[in-house]
C-alpha cells in the first residue's frame, strides 16, 4: 500500500501539475530574459522588468489550481474526474503535447542557462567598475563644423552619468586631455587610475544621431564589455543620455539609490534648436576670449528666446559670467549676473548642481557668507558627488576654520574625480603651502609640473615653499620663471627677496606693484612687507585688500606668511569683523 506523500505525488502527475509547474517556470524564464534584453533596444518602461515578476509570481499559484482542478485533453479542457478511492493510482499516460512541451522547456532554460553563463567573460562583475572615464567622442559624420554639438553631448553624458552616486565619473578637463590622444585604452586607465572606460563614436548627425557606445575594462587587459547602437531624434538626445547611463549602471551592476532611479526614468524633451543653441554658447564661451565670450551670449540669449522656461541657457550664462575673470573688461558685472543667471536656472530645475556651486562661491568669496557658502555647496554635492568644483570650494571653506586635514580630503576627492586638471593639483599644493607643509606642498607642486612645466600657480607655490623652506636659489628660479609667463605673480619673488635678507630689491618690487594698482595686488604687497617687518605698510595693504574685498582675504588669519601679523591688533580687528560660520567646527 502506497504511502500517503507517494499517493499525492502520484495524484500531482495524474492531474499534470508537475507539467504545468515546469512548463510555467519555463515560460516565466523565457519572459524575464526576453524583457531584460530588450528593455534597452526597445526603449521599454525601465520597470517593466519588475512588473512582470509581480505578474509572474501571482500567476503561478493560480496556474497550479487550475491545473489541479481542470485538464486539457483531446475533447477539449474538462474538469478532472476525482480518483476512485478504493482503486489504486495507475500510471497516466502522458499525452504528447506535454512531453513536448515540458522537452522544449527544459532545451530552453538549459539553452538561456549556458548563453548567460558563457557571456559572463563579456560582462562586468558586480563592483568591477567603480569608475570610469567617458572618452571625448569621436565625430564620423564627416562634418567637422558639427564639432561644437558632439563636444556638447560629450559634456552632458559626463553630467547625467556624473549624478550617479555609487560610479565615480572623471572629469571634463581629465577626459578631454585625451581626445585624439594616440594611446592604447589600459594606458589611459592606468594614468587615470579608472577601471573602465566608455568610447562614443558618432555616426550621423542631422535631424536624428546615431552613436555607438563602448563599455571597455582596462584592468588587467583590454576587454569590451558592452555595446550599444543607439538612434534617436536630436530633441530627444537628453532622453537617449539617460538610456545609456541606465544601460552602463545595469552593466557594471551598480546599486542605484531611489533619487537615481527617479532621474534616469524622467523625460526630458528639448527642441533640437534650442540645443543648437546651448551647445554653440558653451563651445565659444569655453573659449576664454573676448570674442567668445560675445557668440556665447548671443547663442544662449537665442536659446532663451526659443524657450524663456528653459533652465539650460540659464545655467549656461551663469557658468560663463562665473569665468569671465578670464575676459578683460567683465569682471566688475559678473560676480551679479553669474548669480542672477544661476538663480534664474535653480528657480527651473532645482537639481543643477553646478548652479550651486556658482551661488556657493560667490557667496564664499564675494559676499563672504560662509553659512551660505556652505549650504549651497552641501546642495551642490547632494546633486552630484563628482562635481570636482565643489568638493575644491569645499577645500578652501574647510581652511577659514584651520581645519586642514579636512581641507586636504576635499581637494583630494576633486583631484580623483579630475586629476589632470592643474587647478586642483595646484590648490591641493597650496593648501600645504598656506600652513607650512613645506615638503608636501613641494610634492604636489611638482607633481602638477609633471602635466604642465609652465603652469604659473605650480611655480608659485613651489617657490615659496622653496622659500618657506631657505632655499632661496630654487625658490627664486621657480618664481622667475612663473613671473615669466604671469607677471601677476611676481609678489611671490619680492616676498623670497625679503626673507633671504635682499631688502631693497624686496622693496623695488613692492613699489612696482603699489604704481600698478592692481585689485588683486594688496594682499600681495602686504606679504612683502610683513616679511620686511615693515608692520605699518603691510597693515595698510590687508586694509585696502579688505575694502576691496580681495577674494582671499578670510583666509589670511591662516596663512603662514602672515604669522608677523597676527600680534598687530589692526590685523585682528580685520579677522574679528569677519562673520565665520559659528558651531561648524
Amino acid at each position: 500500500m502506497p504511502s500517503k506523500l507517494s499517493q499525492f505525488w502520484q495524484e500531482l502527475k495524474r492531474r499534470r501539475v508537475v507539467h504545468v509547474i515546469t512548463v510555467y517556470a519555463s515560460a516565466a524564464f523565457v519572459i524575464i530574459e526576453l524583457i531584460s534584453n530588450l528593455a534597452e533596444p526597445l526603449n521599454l518602461p525601465a520597470n517593466l522588468q519588475l512588473v512582470a515578476v509581480i505578474i509572474l509570481a501571482t500567476g503561478f499559484p493560480l496556474a497550479i489550481i487550475l491545473s489541479w482542478i481542470f485538464d486539457m485533453t483531446s475533447k477539449g479542457v474538462l474538469r478532472t474526474k476525482p480518483l476512485d478511492k478504493d482503486s489504486e493510482i495507475k500510471e497516466q499516460k502522458v499525452p504528447n503535447a506535454w512531453k513536448v512541451a515540458t522537452i522544449i522547456s527544459f532545451m530552453i532554460i538549459t539553452g538561456l542557462v549556458l548563453l548567460n553563463i558563457i557571456g559572463l567573460n563579456n560582462r562586468a562583475i558586480a563592483g568591477s567598475v567603480k569608475s570610469l572615464v567617458i572618452l571625448p567622442f569621436g565625430n564620423y559624420t564627416g562634418d567637422d563644423d558639427m564639432e561644437y554639438f558632439v563636444s556638447g553631448m560629450h559634456s552632458s553624458l559626463i553630467g547625467d552619468m556624473g549624478q550617479l552616486s555609487s560610479l565615480r565619473v572623471l572629469g571634463e578637463t581629465s577626459a578631454n586631455a585625451y581626445k585624439d590622444a594616440d594611446k592604447a585604452l589600459t594606458q589611459i586607465a592606468r594614468e587615470l587610475n579608472v577601471d573602465a572606460a566608455l568610447e562614443t563614436t558618432v555616426m550621423c548627425l542631422d535631424d536624428s544621431i546615431c552613436l555607438q557606445v563602448k563599455l571597455v575594462s582596462g584592468f588587467p587587459e583590454e576587454k569590451q564589455l558592452w555595446v550599444g547602437n543607439f538612434k534617436e531624434q536630436k530633441g530627444e538626445i537628453l532622453n537617449l543620455y539617460n538610456r545609456i547611463t541606465r544601460q552602463i549602471a545595469d552593466e557594471v551592476k551598480i546599486k542605484l539609490k531611489p533619487r537615481d532611479r527617479e532621474m534616469l526614468v524622467e523625460v526630458r524633451h528639448r527642441p533640437a534648436a534650442l540645443l543648437e543653441s546651448v551647445y554653440k554658447g558653451k563651445f565659444y564661451m569655453s573659449l576664454l576670449t573676448r570674442e567668445g565670450f560675445e557668440l556665447g551670449l548671443k547663442f544662449y540669449n537665442d536659446a532663451i528666446e526659443i524657450d524663456p522656461s528653459d533652465p539650460l541657457p540659464y545655467l549656461g550664462l551663469a557658468l560663463g559670467y562665473n569665468n569671465a575673470g578670464h575676459v578683460s573688461g567683465l569682471a566688475v558685472e559678473a560676480d551679479r549676473l553669474a548669480v542672477e543667471y544661476a538663480l534664474k536656472a535653480l528657480s527651473l530645475d532645482s537639481s543643477l548642481s553646478e548652479a550651486h556651486v556658482v551661488i556657493a562661491s560667490k557667496a564664499l568669496y564675494r559676499e563672504w557668507d560662509f553659512t551660505k557658502g556652505e549650504q549651497y555647496l552641501r546642495l551642490a554635492l547632494e546633486m552630484n558627488q563628482n562635481n570636482a568644483e565643489a568638493h575644491y570650494h569645499y577645500g578652501w571653506f574647510w581652511m577659514l576654520s584651520d581645519q586642514l586635514e579636512k581641507a586636504v580630503s576635499e581637494l583630494e576627492i576633486a583631484v580623483e574625480i579630475d586629476p589632470v586638471n592643474l587647478l586642483y593639483i595646484a590648490n591641493l599644493a597650496g593648501l600645504y603651502m598656506w600652513k607650512g607643509h613645506w615638503d608636501k606642498a613641494i610634492e604636489y607642486a611638482n607633481m602638477a609640473l609633471e602635466l604642465n612645466s609652465v603652469y604659473p600657480l605650480s611655480l608659485y607655490v613651489l617657490g615659496a615653499s622653496y622659500a618657506g623652506k631657505g632655499m632661496f636659489r630654487e625658490a627664486i628660479e621657480a618664481h622667475e620663471k612663473g613671473v615669466a609667463i604671469n607677471p601677476s605673480f611676481k609678489h611671490g619673488l619680492g616676498t623670497v627677496y625679503a626673507l633671504s635678507g635682499e631688502k631693497e630689491r624686496a622693496l623695488t618690487i613692492a613699489e612696482e606693484l603699489e604704481l600698478i594698482q592692481a585689485p588683486w595686488y594688496s594682499w600681495g604687497i602686504a606679504e612683502i612687507y610683513a616679511a620686511l617687518g615693515e608692520m605699518d605698510k603691510a597693515i595698510y595693504w590687508i586694509e585696502e585688500a579688505y575694502e576691496k574685498r580681495q577674494d582671499f582675504v578670510p583666509w589670511f588669519k591662516n596663512y603662514i606668511f602672515y604669522e608677523p601679523l597676527k600680534k598687530d591688533a589692526r590685523f585682528n580687528e580685520i579677522v574679528n569683523s569677519l562673520d565665520y560660520p559659528q558651531g561648524k567646527f
